[in-house]
């Protein structure tokens, strides 16, 4: 489901970047990958915030990067790589609560590292542009 509604009104995002399979780890950290989407963001104008701050928060937003690879070979791997966004929902039908997937992009590609980050790069890249639609006065 990619509703790019469900980004309206988001005035700041936690990143989260899940464990890197034993696949990526040494190869590709985890707190590069991190400091790489939250520099885009930021660049974007898009506030970043600690998780206790995203907790209070409407929605409790988070944006979760995800990353999982086979390796093909010396320094080559299929990769498939997923951004969502968290958000706090409510069922109408008995106003239980809960995250949910409210915004996701994701691709399954093959390569490098390069690759490997060009690709998270235009995912949120995407990001980027459906939040800025949705929030244009930032």
């Amino acid at each position: 489901m990619l509703r790019k509604e469900s980004l309206k009104g988001i005035h700041g995002i936690y990143v989260v970047v899940e464990d890197l399979g034993p696949e990526l780890k040494g190869v590709l950290p985890r707190s590069e990958l991190r400091k790489r989407v939250e520099k885009q963001l930021r660049t974007a104008g898009i506030r970043l915030v600690k998780e206790l701050e995203a907790a209070k928060l409407p929605g409790e937003p988070y944006l979760y990067v995800n990353l999982a690879a086979l390796p093909l070979g010396p320094r080559r791997y299929a990769c498939r790589i997923d951004l969502e966004v968290h958000q706090l929902v409510a069922l109408v039908h008995n106003s239980s609560s809960g995250h949910a997937i409210t915004w996701e992009q994701g691709v399954v590609t093959a390569g490098g590292i390069k690759t490997i980050y060009d690709n998270v790069d235009e995912l949120v890249f995407d990001f980027i542009c459906d939040y800025l639609a949705m929030n244009p006065d930032g």
